[in-house]
């Protein structure tokens, strides 16, 4: 049997908030303390296109917490709020097109490359694989890239 249209009819009342939508029954907030006219500027950009729920946050795991990310040269990665922006570069004779097909500096042979089955298996090295990683580890692998 075809089907009629896209989707079907429409059930609801347009400007309705519904129980089962948390999205859109979030009360209209402002930020205190702002310049004239812009609460209600928030409040009426608020009452068009409605907050969303606020995410919920997650403890840090023990392991997430004990040191940040490490860079390949082994270095730990600095927090956002510690980003030398403003000091010299540590690699002043380093060309800025360095690894890129054109301009001064060695070209994109100059970057390692590592084939993605091995980043995978170093991602499932570190514990915690989920089924979806094992899965497109397999697949890189069989695939041979």
């Amino acid at each position: 049997m075809p089907r009629k249209g896209r989707g079907g009819e429409r059930q609801g009342t347009p400007g309705t908030a519904y129980s089962n939508r948390s999205d859109l029954n979030q009360p209209i907030s402002t930020v205190p303390n702002q310049e004239y006219g812009m609460a209600t500027q928030q409040a009426e950009a608020q009452r068009a296109v409605p907050m969303g729920a606020s995410p919920v946050a997650s403890a840090p795991t023990q392991q997430e917490s004990a040191q940040p990310m490490t860079a390949a040269q082994g270095k730990p990665l600095p927090r956002p709020s510690q980003m030398p922006f403003l000091e010299p570069t540590t690699n002043p004779n380093v060309p800025i097109t360095s690894g890129l097909p054109f301009g001064p500096g060695p070209g994109p042979e100059a970057i390692p490359q590592t084939s993605l089955s091995s980043k995978f298996t170093n991602m499932m090295a570190q514990g915690n694989a989920s089924s979806g990683l094992m899965e497109l580890a397999a697949a890189a692998k069989n695939l041979g890239i």
